[in-house]
């Protein structure tokens, strides 16, 4: 018999789980780990009812373990001419996201254990300078057991890691004063100071991009940044894989970032802050003649007519990011990139040209996303995305007149289309004031009886 880890999450099967899965006479598991690996499996499959009756299981029959099987898996009902496959468990992934070597981790189960013995156990690690990984049970009560540490004098960092290795992952860190709240029956814990939490950022990659430029100027906690391929990836992944995200809105030249605004639509983030960044390009290349310029598709408008007097010949190719540009430029002869002195510097590039933009009033407007309004400034920005119920002469002055009869200020205005039929238009819309303020939150108990549908994108504080 075979007893194969599955791993934590989705597509976290290693090559050897996935191969003897895939050539089992037959595969028996609980049913999270049937779901998990269903698509490789082949021949008959059983939900497993009774662990304590693997044993009795026939000679080549692989069992699905969940994680790991030697982390409280299954792996410990295994006889001893039976094969053990290694899996990813919800530990090494909790210490990846968390960035902590497992060598500083006291691994402690609480699955059907006694949760008296449990608590003494945790402790115990932790007056030891251990970090302790804990796999609850239903009965275990995180509030309980910071209460228990506060009475033995522990003040310790606490993260709560829903949901390791799925889309929805999310990781929420606090301390035994205030413990994260637990919003899904799938989850593990780590508590001790090896969570020395650095807030993670979530920009445009690789490194070098204006959007970590601007996460740079905002931010003044010890951070960390993670790169991203595209701007809905960073939205999708606040709240879960990163702590807050930069992404580009707007630009003076431009206009508006049409991926960022439907990603504003689509997921549940908050808008926490805004930063106005001045944007000056050079063209920077390693050698050869420029037979190709490649950028970020708004760097090549807003250098539109610098391309048109120069480079009319050239071929335009276009990257995720201004830095990733430069990088390809890096590796190949006859490639200018379009990006930002300071990137020419971390690519080894040369400059050509700078401030190669059709105006020196080129500015960026990057907003910062998380997760909690921030608290009143007196100097705030709420922005708030609209449905009007249906198109009708007057719904928009309607809407507008709500504002402008309690005197608020709106700052901007835009329509995009919703994507599901012709001339159906939202509005994006910011305005002065914050969603606490008496007469904001007014306007918006009044619009929500006029509309199809109320987004409010967050209140921060003005750039």
């Amino acid at each position: 018999m075979k007893i194969v880890g599955v791993g934590a999450g989705r597509n976290l099967l290693t090559l050897e789980a996935k191969d003897a899965i895939e050539n089992a006479s037959a595969v028996y598991g609980s049913k999270r780990a049937i779901q998990l690996v269903n698509d490789h499996i082949k021949s008959t499959c059983h939900e497993i009812k009774d662990y304590r009756r693997i044993s009795e299981l026939p000679d080549g029959a692989v069992v699905l373990s969940t994680g790991d099987p030697m982390l409280s898996g299954l792996g410990r009902f295994a006889k001893p001419d039976d094969d053990i496959i290694p899996g990813i468990s919800s530990l090494q992934i909790a210490c990846a996201r968390l960035r902590i070597e497992q060598t500083e981790i006291a691994a402690i189960t609480a699955h059907a254990r006694d949760i008296v013995h449990v608590r003494e156990l945790i402790l115990r690690e932790l007056s030891l300078e251990k970090t302790v990984f804990i796999l609850p049970d239903a009965r275990f009560d995180l509030h309980e057991i910071s209460k228990f540490l506060l009475d033995h004098g522990l003040s310790v960092p606490v993260a709560v890691c829903e949901r390791l290795g799925y889309p929805d992952e999310r990781i929420v860190i606090g301390t035994t004063e205030e413990p994260p709240d637990v919003k899904s029956d799938l989850f593990s814990l780590v508590i001790g100071d090896a969570i020395n939490h650095r807030t993670v950022i979530g920009v445009l990659g690789p490194e070098g991009t204006f959007s970590e430029q601007a996460a740079t100027k905002w931010i003044d906690l010890p951070s960390t940044f993670r790169y991203f391929d595209d701007i809905a990836e960073i939205v999708s992944s606040v709240g879960k894989s990163i702590d807050l995200g930069v992404i580009p809105v707007e630009n003076s030249l431009e206009g508006s970032v049409g991926s960022t605004l439907d990603a504003l639509l689509k997921y549940p983030v908050t808008i926490v802050g805004e930063i106005n960044l001045p944007v000056r390009h050079c063209l920077l290349a390693k050698s050869g003649t420029i037979r190709t310029v490649a950028s970020h598709p708004q760097a090549i408008a807003q250098c539109r007519r610098f391309l048109h007097d120069h480079f009319s010949d050239a071929d335009i190719q276009v990257t995720a990011s201004t830095a990733q540009a430069a990088r390809f430029a890096s590796t190949h002869d006859g490639v200018a990139a379009i990006a930002s002195e300071e990137t020419a510097l971390r690519y080894g590039l040369d400059i050509l040209f700078r401030d190669i933009q059709e105006s020196n009033e080129n500015h960026t407007r990057f907003i910062v996303l998380g997760t909690d309004t921030p608290a009143p400034t007196g100097q705030d920005k709420t922005s708030i995305i609209v449905d009007l119920r249906k198109d009708r002469p007057g719904a928009l002055y309607e809407l507008l007149g709500e504002f402008a009869s309690r005197n608020i200020n709106l700052t901007k205005i835009e329509s995009r289309p919703t994507k599901k039929a012709l001339g159906d238009y939202l509005f994006y819309i910011d305005l002065e004031g914050h969603i606490h303020d008496d007469k904001i939150h007014d306007a918006m108990q009044s619009i929500r009886g006029m509309v199809a549908m109320i987004k409010v994108l967050g209140s921060y504080p003005q750039a």
